[in-house]
This record gives structure tokens, sequence and C-alpha cells, in this order.
């Protein structure tokens, strides 16, 4: 079965021609193309989400058709509460809505509520989140326009970017208007009625607002169709931002999960990384990332604006694809609320993960392309300890994390270095190690040699301490990763300050502490009664013999 999942952008601009007197006509002979059959019943097929044509692609899709606007028998006008909004409706032939009218104003319900939708649109976007009110396209009708018509099933909506803004020096910032569905009944789509109508114009009218920053073509990026993939991420992403309980979007993620290799850009990605920026957003805690990135947008390339933005806050991008990757491991069936990316992954499919099975070593090799992330997942026939490298002519050309699925134990979740041995810990022949090796060049792709070998000896260590600086107040507890290199009668915990005075000690026995990397904490009940003051100090463990020492930060 062949799973058809429309991006406009990838249809349109592959030569398609549609001739006709005006540009309105042109789009919708198009959509009339695409659109499946009355007697399609299947849902592997999925109308368009969101038709953008950009402007230096926009001949090959019209012709030489002349601009034009909908143009709608019997046309009646609304404007929305707070007047941000003018819908364009009719009542009669074939995109009448519903005429059905309970509310104060005397317009259609669909009218009314769809025009409550947008301006619930605009205060998040405008007033909460602080993006830019889309240009003005008419001084005299100064409102953001929205066209009511029966799109049939083959899309949701289409944005239209009409005339360039000249206030501007920018190269590629448009006023726009939108066109939505008179109903969304048809089968075509995932979701009908008022909900349907509702993400629609929370993704259209992002996209209004996007046109007013900058649509660049030509970023350099193969496969990506410009920074289209970027707006598409950007209005999923509002879209579950402003209703999540509707999951829209669910639908057109497959093509991530089942071809999970592809650089970050690649535009059957477009609507599925729409859960990467929320991911962002909840990393970072700050909502208004997405809008500095937008600001970025006006001078910048999206993905450098992005790259630029996620450094301000003292990320790295490729570093941070690399852990949504691997929490992407927690979807469907895999599903598991303390990994996974959101609550929805409950709702996504697996990611299929490339399988090797380990005897005695493994060496993974293989390209991996531009700014993407190689997932493998690894099966085992006995138990033993593992080590990993990842071989690299020049230090950072990878980023990496495994996880460890344990059968009868919490997962186990570590980042990687490429040019560093790492012990990977103990694995059980019930065990699934999950592997996630991301390129971090945007211009080319590099060829990874990922070597598994088992170890008989390793070094007791620390290998992290979170969080660092540590409160009290704030944290639940402070956590470290302790390498065990042996077996041990007792571990002893101390904290020094930089008096060499010790404010903390306890002892833990030894006897269920077995070899490999043990996550340890010291509750903050234990340390709130001691009255800990602010300032550096020192963790020591006594692992019998075995010393191993941490500096680390308390803020209280």
């Amino acid at each position: 079965m062949i799973l058809r999942i429309i991006i406009a952008t990838l249809l349109i601009f592959t030569g398609a021609l549609f001739p006709a007197d005006d540009s309105h006509t042109a789009i919708m002979a198009y959509l009339q193309s695409i659109k499946p059959a009355e007697s399609t019943k299947s849902l592997e097929i999925k109308p368009i989400k969101s038709l953008l044509i950009h402007p230096h692609q926009r001949g090959k899709l019209l012709g030489k058709a002349q601009y034009s606007r909908p143009n709608l028998d019997n046309e009646q006008l609304y404007r929305s509460s707070a007047g941000n909004f003018l819908f364009h409706y009719t009542e009669t032939g074939y995109d009448a809505v519903d005429p059905l009218s309970t509310n104060a104003d005397g317009v259609p319900d669909y009218i009314y509520e769809a025009a409550l939708a947008a301006e619930y649109a605009y205060r998040i976007l405008v007033d909460t989140l602080g993006f830019d009110p889309p240009p003005v396209d008419d001084s005299a009708t100064p409102e953001t326009d929205i066209y009511v018509m029966n799109l049939g099933g083959s899309a949701y909506a289409y944005t239209y970017n009409e005339n360039e803004v000249v206030s501007t020096s920018r190269s590629d910032d448009w006023t726009a208007y939108t066109t939505i569905d008179n109903d969304y009944s048809e089968m075509g789509y995932h979701t009908r009625g008022l909900n349907g109508m509702r993400v629609t114009i929370a993704h259209e009218y992002f996209h209004v607002v996007q046109l007013g920053y900058n649509w660049y073509w030509e970023n350099d990026l193969p496969g990506s169709n410009g920074d289209t993939y970027f707006l598409e991420w950007s209005s999923t992403w509002f879209e579950e931002r402003a209703y999540p309980e509707i999951n829209d979007y669910v639908q057109y993620v497959n093509g991530f999960f089942a071809n999970p290799t592809r650089s970050i850009w690649h535009s059957s990605y477009a609507y599925a990384l729409g859960p990467f920026i929320a991911y962002l957003i909840d990393i970072y805690g700050d909502e208004r990332l997405i809008q500095k990135v937008w600001e970025k947008i006006k001078s910048q390339y999206a993905l450098q604006a992005l790259m630029d933005v996620i450094s301000e806050y003292g990320g790295d991008l490729a570093n941070q694809y690399n852990s949504f990757m691997a929490a992407c491991y927690y979807t469907g069936a895999r599903y598991n609320e303390l990994y996974a990316v959101s609550p929805d992954a409950r709702l996504f499919p697996e990611m299929v993960l490339t399988k090797r099975s380990f005897v005695d070593s493994l060496l993974i090799e293989g390209a991996v392309n531009p700014l993407a992330t190689a997932p493998y997942a690894v099966s085992f026939t006995t138990n033993q300890f593992l080590n990993l490298e990842v071989k690299s002519p020049v230090s950072g050309e990878f980023k990496g994390s495994y996880l460890i699925d344990q059968y009868s134990a919490g997962d186990f979740f570590r980042k990687f270095a490429d040019q560093t041995e790492v012990f990977v810990g103990e694995t059980r022949r019930s065990d699934q190690l999950a592997l996630f090796v991301t390129n971090t060049s945007i211009e080319q792709s590099r060829d990874l040699h990922l070597e598994l070998t088992i170890t008989e000896t390793f070094p007791t260590k620390i290998l992290e301490l979170w969080a660092n600086p540590y409160s009290s107040q704030r944290h639940a507890s402070l956590k470290f990763n302790l390498q065990l290199g042996k077996f041990i009668d007792k571990l002893q915990l101390q904290i020094y300050n930089l008096l060499g005075q010790q404010v903390y000690s306890r002892i833990i026995d030894g006897e269920n502490l077995n070899p490999g990397i043990l996550l340890l904490e010291i509750r903050s009940a234990e340390l709130q009664i001691r009255n800990i003051s602010s300032g550096i100090y020192f963790l020591r463990l006594l692992a019998d013999d075995s010393e191993v020492v941490r500096k680390f930060t308390i803020i209280n």
C-alpha cells in the first residue's frame, strides 16, 4: 500500500502546469487533479496540509495566468470581533457554508467559530509570543483576509503570498491571504468539522505571519525546497500549541519515523518535526525561542537562525537533534512517559532502526547524511560488558548517544563523543542497545566507523553529576552516574567544603552494587537538614580502596 502524503512544494515544483486565465482558477484546477475519488475510503490517502507556492516557482503551476484572488458568487463579508480578520464566504452554490446561525452576530455559525479561532491564533502569536502582525495588504481593508471555499478534501488550505513588502529591505517578505475549506466534512480530512477548521486556521495564520518575515527559496540545502521546511515545522508546532487535544499533525509523522536517516531539513520531514520545536522549547524552558528564531530569519536562512538561537541558550543544534532522536525511540508500543519526547508519542509509529547483532565484537560502518542521525538497534545473545568507540579523523564530526532498553529494569541513557572510548556497561541477552549518531556537518555526508567490543576491566570514576550548580530548594536530589569497575564491600559518599570540612557522609552496602554504570543520588532533604551554604564543594566517593572526586557548586 502506498502512503500518499502530499507536500505541496514537492508536487508543484516538479513541472506540473495547469494553464488558466487567472491564478485562483489554476490553483483550484491543481487541487481537483489530486483530489481522491469519492469512492476512496483508504485513510492512507491524505490531503495537502498546507499549499504554499513560492513566487520563484509560481510559473510552473500557474503558467501565464494573471494573478487573481478567489471570486465567490454572492460573496458576504464578516469582520472578526477584534477587527484583525475579514472573512469572505457565500451561502449559495458550490462553496456555500451551512447557513445555520445561533450567534448574536447573525452570521453562519461556521464563520462565527472560524473568526473566534482566528482571533485566538492572533492572541497567542502576536500578544503572547511577540510575533509581528502580518504586513497590511490594503490600507482600506487592513485585516487579514480569509476566504472560505469548498476545497473538497484535496487540501486543508492554501496560503498565497501576494505582494512584496516595499517598506522593508528584506528580499522575501510578502503580504498574504489564506483560503480554508467550507466545512471539513470530506473523508480525506483526518480531523473534520470545527476542529479541522480550528487547527487549519492556526496553521495558516502562522504562515501569513511568517511571510511577513522572510521565505527564502535558495538556501543551499539539498532537498529542502528552500526554507519551506521551517515554515511547516513552525506552523505544525503552532497548531499543536493552540489545540493540544486535536493532534491532526500526527497523520503526517510516518515519513520521519519510517526514514529517520535524512537530513533534518528534508522536505519529507516538513510536517513531522513540529515536535522538535516543542522539544527545544521544553528543554530551554522558553516559549519565545521560536519567535527569536523568526526574528533572525529577517536576515538569515532558517537553519542558521535556529543554530544561532540554540547557541545563545548555550546549546548546539546537532547535539539537541541527537537527543531528540533518542527520545523518539519511545513511541508506539515502546512509549514510556519517562523518556518520550511528548505524551503524543504514544500515537506515533515506532522508529525504524537498522538492526545489528553483537557476537564478540561489532563494527558499524556507513555514510551519515549532512546534519542527519543514523539510528541502530543492537541485540545480544549473551551477557557482557561493552566498550564503544567512534573513530573519526577530526574530533567533533559526530555527536552520539545510546540507550539500553532493559527488559527487567529502568532504561539507561548516555551521550558520547567521537574519538573517545566509552564504557557502555553491562548488556544482557534480553537488552536492546539503541545507538544514535549525528553528523554535525551541514555541507557533506561523513563515513561512520563505530566499534563495539567486550571489555574485562575498566576504571571506577564519576561520569556525570547533575544538577551543577545544584540547589536543594530547586532540585529534588543531587544525582550522579558512577562507573564502578569492580565488586566492592562498601561505597562511602562524602561531601567536603573548600576548608576540608566534611558536611555530608553516607555509607552504601556494596553487596547489591554490581560493576557497571550506576545511577546514585543524594536526596535534597538529607542536605537541607545540614544547612549547607552556597559555595564550591567536592563529592568524594570511596569504593573500598578506590577514590574518585568531583567538584560541584551549591547555590542555596
